[in-house]
């Protein structure tokens, strides 16, 4: 990508008076682009400064490191995606139908940059200080996974089965897609949701449901 490409954030964000919240959101931005397209490692803070056209020096007003970034990422990411499915928890739909929302949700997530780095880099790149501040949110999102499954089976609407093996499942293929999906590609993540929502809540449908 050449200079005149980039986007420069003094372009974007013109006014002197630009509150410091903006600029260390147009960093975590253009690091979650670098991240999900080079990889965590691949990407250095220099990288990060050159895409930006600032120097280095003027990174550390707003991150501490390239840690602290991937940590922003995944939180503001994760905070988002917990918020949507509490949401879906508040309803009066079955454990079947929640489960299809939350799938829905999910992969919705991944048209966003900050989305697409819940999975791919994730947190396994992270310190301790940093990974004992995310992994409850993560054990959240599986555990309201897991409760979702259960409600249905007590609702009648899931077979019974193995809540804990059938949620690993269903995060395995949601958290491929990073692998596989390309945005402005042959299906949407709307589509691919959907898709995926069929797939898992027929194979989870109780008899009594499929009557």
């Amino acid at each position: 990508m050449n200079k005149s490409t980039r986007s420069r954030w003094g372009k974007a964000i013109q006014s002197k008076a630009v509150q410091h919240e903006l600029k260390r959101l147009a960093i975590l931005k253009t690091a979650a682009r670098l991240f999900n397209q080079n990889g965590f490692r691949q990407t250095s803070l220099n990288d990060l400064a050159e895409e930006l056209q600032v120097t280095k020096p003027t990174l550390y007003y707003y991150i501490d490191n390239k840690e602290d970034i991937l940590f922003q990422c995944l939180l503001t990411a994760i905070t988002r995606l917990l918020e949507q499915i509490e949401e879906i928890q508040r309803t009066g739909e079955s454990g079947l139908d929640k489960v299809s929302r939350f799938i829905h949700v999910f992969t919705n997530v991944f048209d966003d940059e900050f989305g697409r780095c819940l999975s791919q880099p994730g947190p396994e790149p992270l310190s301790e200080k940093y990974l004992s501040q995310i992994e409850p949110f993560y054990i959240q999102l599986d555990a309201t996974m897991r409760q979702m499954i259960e409600d249905g089976i007590t609702d009648g609407s899931i077979r019974a089965c193995d809540s804990k093996i059938a949620a690993f499942t269903i995060f395995g293929a949601i958290n491929w897609m990073t692998r596989w999906y390309q945005i402005g590609g042959g299906m949407t993540t709307r589509e691919v949701g959907n898709e995926m929502a069929n797939m898992f809540t027929k194979g989870l449908t109780s008899d009594v449901r499929k009557d």
